[in-house]
């Protein structure tokens, strides 16, 4: 696509080329007239500078070069022509060039291009004279209403103006189709084009608000979540079944040495005695199976460890009820007329349970999208026991809901990626939300850090008095700022963090890394905290037990700070064909259920902010809020000609 630069540049290469072929310098050619000078040349020929026209004609005649070659060159309105054009190929879709016609219809286009931008004609004066332009390059007329649509007789005041509409119509086109190409030569003619655009029509909250109230889920109590858990239920049954067969074995034994006090234990064979005392050491039991030959086990403390190990049916009742009020949920979420929000998780531990509960409660109370009525499909709460009854399941309300919301974990599984991917290949907006660590009280945030401006930086890093280090990179200093911040909290504060962050960051995980002698009093310090009553005031962490934790919060925070980058930049699921249409869809990544429940709301009701974003190799349309990429044109040309071409069968 030629501009103004490009022009230049062209110029500047026809007269290096015939002033090598006549033999002449520089100087020599800048001697044909007074006016001319080595300078002019030299700049020319480098592409940095166009002269006059009358200088032009001059170096022209003097290169011999044919007027085929030049002649739209020398109209004083030739650069900014060659700038429209550059904005009408953006608008086309396709690079266009005079080159095709002869040098007199080139400046006659130059001509007709000029009066386009200086003649302030009325509406009806520029969709017809635009039309007759279009005429030079080959392309067939646009309708009336494509015209006023898009460009209108405002388009034409400067060639800033025209650009600033032809991006409008670039954002819009990359939201419904693949190429800007495809855009322009569908909508140029279309008969209706607010049908056409219809899937991007704002749409009316009055749709959501005039439903009832979405309340047809029973909740089932924080504590219990993992009840409804495949990997955690199943522990807990399988500990009920060992702890049954460790009961029934120590009766038996006790049994047989009340029988034969001397002799009994050796009428147990030794994988018998192996298989109970590996099980009394499981569940940390003190008894001690004393096989050695002056050694001996009291039957009667036997019968007690028996008595006290046995299995509570309450464990697995409650369970069973847990399941039960999962299945009728989701016996509602399978009936309800309308689902708008999927919930795509992976939950295997109890944290991952409360991580995904305490995001979707927060993400729908908020005043951004309360007021809906909004249907969400909150994994939490609902169960099923066959496996394949569970995708068939997952794969509807996939199906049903207008989009998707993936949480970013520490890691993520084949199934998650999976429902992702599936939703935007359909065509349906995802959002990834990725934790940070943040506490507004005590002002710390791990995002804000990380995209703060190097001045920024520079006072964050001085307000904790940071020393400077050489060759030391933006996330080493981010960690060296939060843990100091962190280090001069009050244990209070510590603690109130620690709350709102071990589920997100799967703090009991993490301290499986800490030394033995550190791992139990920090095990017992979450235990303490993350099962007391809701009346129970959150327990203070002793310095120890706070300093361990703090360096695991930087740790993980750090991590998902670059789980953040990876989503938006490199994540194979950054972006996603949809199958339909061929159109690259990418993911918004929000970092707080605020900002969560912003986008949200502005992608169910149409208004998404966006600008586009070209350099070069894409045209991105960047969600202003995010900075996320929410659709990508590629300007790799034979890509894009091979994909046109053979995507779709027709």
């Amino acid at each position: 696509m030629a501009d103004a630069t490009e022009a230049i540049k062209r110029i500047g290469r026809l007269v290096a080329e015939y002033r090598a072929r006549s033999g002449m310098t520089q100087v020599q050619v800048a001697e044909q007239d007074p006016s001319l000078n080595r300078t002019m040349i030299s700049q020319l020929e480098q592409g940095l500078r166009l002269p006059a026209p009358e200088q032009l004609e001059i170096i022209f005649d003097a290169l011999k070069i044919p007027e085929q070659l030049w002649a739209e060159a020398v109209h004083p309105e030739y650069l900014r022509a060659m700038d429209f054009q550059e904005q009408l190929s953006e608008l086309l879709g396709k690079p266009v060039l005079l080159d095709h016609i002869d040098g007199v219809s080139r400046r006659l286009a130059v001509d007709a291009i000029a009066q386009l931008l200086s003649r302030g004609m009325s509406l009806e004066q520029s969709f017809a004279h635009f039309n007759s332009i279009l005429t030079f390059y080959g392309e067939k007329p646009v309708s009336k209403q494509f015209f006023e649509r898009f460009l209108g007789s405002g388009a034409f005041s400067s060639v800033s103006s025209l650009k600033g509409k032809v991006q409008d119509f670039q954002k819009l086109a990359i939201r419904l189709y693949g190429s800007f190409r495809q855009a322009f030569k569908t909508l140029r003619s279309c008969d209706d084009i607010d049908k056409e655009l219809s899937p991007l029509r704002e749409i009316d909250e009055g749709q959501f608000t005039q439903r009832r109230t979405f309340s047809a889920i029973n909740k089932i109590p924080t504590i219990r979540l993992d009840d409804l858990g495949y990997i955690s239920a199943e522990k807990v049954r399988r500990q009920s079944r060992e702890r049954q067969e460790l009961s029934s074995k120590l009766l038996e034994l006790a049994a047989t040495l009340k029988e034969n006090p001397k002799t009994g234990l050796q009428q147990v064979s030794t994988k018998r005695i192996n298989r109970i005392q590996s099980l009394l050491r499981k569940f940390d039991s003190p008894v001690k199976i004393e096989t050695t030959l002056f050694g001996s086990t009291d039957p009667e403390l036997l019968e007690r460890e028996a008595k006290r190990i046995a299995p509570e049916d309450h464990d697995l009742a409650r369970i069973e009820e847990s399941q039960e009020l999962g299945l009728r949920n989701l016996a509602a979420y399978l009936t309800e007329p309308y689902m708008d929000v999927y919930i795509a998780t992976s939950m295997r531990e109890f944290a991952d349970f409360i991580s995904v509960n305490n995001f979707v409660e927060n993400l729908f109370a908020n005043p951004e999208v309360a007021h809906l009525h909004l249907r969400y499909f909150n994994p939490t709460q609902s169960w099923i026991s066959d496996r394949v009854a569970k995708g068939l399941v997952e794969a509807l309300m996939l199906k049903r809901a207008r989009l998707t919301v993936c949480m970013a974990q520490k890691s993520d599984t084949f199934g998650k990626d999976s429902e992702a991917s599936v939703a935007l290949g359909q065509g349906k907006p995802v959002i990834v939300y990725v934790p940070r660590l943040f506490d507004e009280p005590t002002g710390i945030n791990s995002e804000s850090l990380m995209q703060m401006s190097d001045p920024e930086f520079q006072q964050a890093k001085m307000s904790v008095e940071l020393e400077e280090e050489e060759g030391v990179d933006r996330q080493t200093e981010v960690d060296r700022i939060l843990s100091k911040r962190l280090s001069t909290l009050p244990l209070t504060d510590i603690a109130r963090i620690i709350d709102n962050h071990w589920a997100d960051f799967d703090l009991y995980g993490e301290i499986e890394e800490l030394p033995d002698s550190q791992r139990d009093s920090v095990r017992i310090y979450l235990d303490a905290l993350t099962r007391r009553g809701s009346s129970e005031a959150r327990p203070v962490p002793a310095a120890n037990v706070a300093e361990s934790l703090i360096w695991r919060l930087v740790q993980v925070g750090l991590f998902f700070e670059k789980r953040a980058k990876t989503f938006r930049e490199i994540h194979p699921l950054a972006l996603q064909v949809i199958l339909s249409s061929g159109v690259l869809n990418g993911i918004l990544v929000v970092r707080s259920p605020a900002a969560c429940a912003k986008v949200m709301h502005s992608l169910l009701m149409n208004r998404l902010e966006t600008e586009l974003v070209c350099d070069n190799e894409n045209y991105k349309l960047i969600e202003v809020n995010t900075r996320s990429t929410l659709r990508v044109i590629s300007k790799h040309k034979l890509l894009t000609n091979a994909f046109w071409t053979q995507y779709f069968e027709d």
